[in-house]
């Protein structure tokens, strides 16, 4: 029925109503009622009713049913009644009341809206001005830049077109970016989320961790305790909780951001983007040109689950070979190698560099270096004299093994400060130092074999390196 027009259907088939008619109630059965561009009052009775009230400042009731109000221009107030209503308001600044059952409100428009469901409070384009009230529970956002927040209930927000971000607060919600670049938080409660086309994140406000698998489609601890995430994986990016957290990538380009806490970050496949944040993380990239970046704290780049050696640098913050191929680090302190032979270059800082399997090469550069070979014949470098230094903050060489073939590369110094060329260094095992520049000893001291050197035959030390396990070592064990 049209105010201005002609009715159909029920009892008003065939009817013609005139145009200085306002106000309309509808029947026990579902409506169609559509205002002119006078101020209108719609009543839908009983039935599921589509109430349209036009221009003007319309009041629009829909009472019993799953009624569609949409208010249109002009400043409008919307009633759902009972049932699981559709509001929209449209332009102008509209009261949206929903009542009993699970109530929506609805904006069409191009501009982003702001609204909360929490605090009841709107902004933006249609949302400007609007009043909400009598328990409404979902959000469908229009084609802008939509910022939709949710209550303590089970709320279903959708994003529609453009960057939006939604917030579900506690309840178990429904969350769905649509079409654009969107920003989902589920907050407490189990939620679903779902990201859309475009390139989605989703994000944990919580003080305890999550862990995130966007390849298995696993979400559990703390906020993301029995959230479902989008079968599709059209989620690509998640900022993590204040806590330690987990999170795991997929075969596409993921950036993740752990923020505090301690966390483990995995990309997997992908060129993928790791931000650590503050705290001690771990960093694993996988396969494709990735971008590590430990932010503070004690950071480590792991390419343990690698089969291929990788080269790594810190000094040049660059990665070659293997999962390290075309990296980039950042913020990184320690370095985790592969399966494989890997050469894994420390910078000034204390580092610590772990080779695993296959026959490593590692160099720790300056600071207290701590170096682990672990299995295969491994090389520990050594350039200068000032790479460990004399003392408590020498470098430690954690798991030197004679029998695998380790070895300690001493041929980048030159042994002799006093004569001309490059001259190798003269081991004389456990003995003392006699005054010839280049002699190279060790020593025992509980538990902790020193390996030091005097480069300028003073008689004291210039350099040492410690070994763990204490190991006697004999000049086969050096590239002198």
């Amino acid at each position: 029925m049209t105010i201005g027009g002609t009715g159909t259907f029920g009892e008003a088939d065939g009817d013609t109503i005139l145009d200085d008619i306002e106000n309309v109630i509808g029947t026990v059965a579902g409506d169609d009622l559509v205002g002119s561009a006078f101020d209108n009052r719609l009543d839908g009775g009983g039935g599921n009713d589509d109430l349209a009230g036009g221009d003007g400042n319309d009041t629009l009731n829909g009472e019993d049913g799953n009624d569609d109000l949409a208010g249109g221009a002009g400043g409008d107030e919307l009633q759902g009644g009972n049932g699981n209503d559709d509001l929209a308001g449209g332009a102008g600044g509209d009261r949206l009341f929903g009542g009993a059952g699970v109530d929506t409100i609805i904006y069409n428009g191009s501009e982003g809206v702001v609204v909360n469901l929490t605090t009841l409070t709107t902004g933006g384009g249609e949302a400007q001005d609007d009043v909400l009230g009598g328990d409404i529970e979902n959000i469908r956002g229009g084609n802008g830049i939509d910022i939709l927040t949710g209550s303590g209930v089970a709320n279903v927000l959708s994003g529609g077109g453009g960057h939006d971000g939604l917030v579900g607060q506690a309840g178990d919600d429904v969350l769905n970016g649509g079409d654009g670049d969107d920003f989902l938080i589920g907050g407490e409660g189990a939620d679903t989320l779902s990201g859309g086309s475009g390139i989605d994140f989703i994000g944990y406000d919580g003080t305890v961790g999550v862990t995130v698998d966007l390849t298995a489609r696993i979400a559990r601890d703390g906020e993301a305790q029995g959230d479902v995430l989008d079968a599709n994986h059209g989620i690509e990016g998640i900022v993590g909780s204040q806590g330690g957290d987990t999170l795991t990538g997929s075969a596409v380009d993921n950036l993740f951001s752990g923020e505090a806490g301690n966390d483990k970050l995995s990309g997997m496949a992908g060129n993928d983007n790791l931000i650590g944040g503050s705290g001690d993380d771990i960093l694993r990239g996988g396969a494709g040109a990735d971008t590590l970046d430990g932010g503070t704290g004690i950071d480590t780049a792991s390419y343990f689950t690698g089969s291929a050696g990788v080269v790594v640098s810190l000094v040049t913050g660059k990665g070659s070979a293997g999962d390290a191929l075309d990296d980039t680090l950042t913020g990184i302190e320690n370095l985790n190698g592969s399966q494989g032979g890997d050469s894994l270059v420390g910078n000034i800082g204390a580092n610590v560099l772990q080779g695993f399997g296959g026959n490593d090469v590692l160099t720790g550069g300056g600071g207290k270096d701590t170096l682990t070979g672990g299995l295969g014949a491994d090389r520990f470098v050594y350039g200068s004299v000032t790479q460990s230094v004399v003392g408590a903050n020498a470098d430690r060489i954690t798991d030197f093994s004679h029998a695998q073939g380790d070895r300690i590369d001493l041929s980048g110094i030159d042994a002799s400060a006093i004569a001309a060329g490059n001259q190798a260094f003269s081991f004389i095992g456990s003995g003392l130092y006699t005054g010839v520049a280049g002699q190279l000893r060790f020593a025992v001291t509980d538990g902790v074999t020193t390996i030091a050197g005097d480069v300028n035959g003073d008689k004291v030390s210039d350099f040492h390196i410690q070994l763990g396990d204490a190991p006697a070592p004999v000049a086969a064990d050096f590239v002198l």
